[in-house]
């Protein structure tokens, strides 16, 4: 079974998104500690701008009744500086607490697995009659993986190298990249058909991070220095971008060539970094 790259995009709002705002209050909570900080330190005063043909002119306004205030000469422009990000801070720092304040409410009133737990809280034989909006991981995980598609191709006298699940790859440094996947517990399907313009494309692997239940292309490019298999591939890697697969977003792709191997901390990196 070739799966349309254009078929999960549908899908896409099922995706628990909890862990972006947990991702995003912490940040807005990191940078509103850091202005709240730079404000305190910050100089009296506002700072007050006028244009005079194509410049600007600022002065320094220490009290509220000083609708002029003191110009800010050249050599003080740093001053300048201060006082516009002061006030761009106060204003970020408001904003940011009103968001923190949305988003931590949200957090508070829902609970990451409520809708999920709606499946597996009922009844067995009601399960097996239902046709659930969210299925737990541990299910979503097995059927993911026990999607059957015909394997690919390998012609008489290819060279052999196995995986430690003993599935047939075609390089050394793909047997590396599956039993590193394997060891971070990382569901894959090697060499799952891809349909791009009524194309069918083989990729390396496709991965699920069971996180995010995101579907992530890793394409690995193992002949860098080979001129026509470069030029092969950018035809390729731009055919996966106008499809949709825009790397560090859902694109992995990882490189080397012949005295240039792909190392294995760049296959730990791009794991952790995506699939986890």
């Amino acid at each position: 079974m070739a799966q349309n790259r254009r078929e999960k995009n549908g899908e896409a709002w099922v995706y628990d998104t909890r862990p972006f705002i947990k991702k995003r209050a912490e940040l807005l909570r990191q940078e509103i500690k850091a202005r709240v900080q730079a404000l305190q330190k910050a100089p009296e005063g506002t700072l007050r701008v006028s244009k005079y043909g194509n410049t600007y002119h600022y002065y320094h306004r220490t009290e509220a009744k000083d609708t002029l205030g003191v110009y800010i000469k050249e050599y003080n422009i740093k001053l300048a500086r201060t006082l516009a990000q002061k006030a761009y801070d106060k204003k970020f720092v408001a904003e940011a607490q009103k968001e923190l304040g949305i988003l931590d409410e949200y957090l508070r009133r829902t609970e990451s697995t409520a809708i999920e737990k709606i499946y597996d809280d009922m009844h067995p034989g009601k399960r097996l009659l239902i046709n659930p909006v969210f299925e737990d991981h541990a299910t979503f995980v097995r059927n993911w993986e026990g999607v059957v598609y015909p394997p690919g191709y390998f012609a008489e006298g290819d060279a052999e190298h196995y995986t430690a699940k003993n599935e047939r790859v075609r390089s050394k440094t793909e047997v590396n990249i599956a039993n590193m996947l394997n060891l971070y517990g990382i569901p894959y399907r090697y060499e799952f058909p891809l349909v791009m313009d009524s194309i069918e494309f083989r990729p390396d692997f496709l991965c699920l991070n069971v996180r995010t239940r995101k579907e992530y292309v890793w394409e690995h490019f193992g002949m860098m220095e080979l001129e026509d298999y470069a030029r092969k591939n950018v035809d390729k890697i731009n055919r996966y971008m106008l499809n949709g697969y825009i790397p560090g977003d859902n694109f992995i792709m990882t490189f080397e060539t012949t005295k240039k191997p792909l190392n294995s901390e760049v296959i730990k990196a791009m794991i952790e970094n995506y699939l986890i």
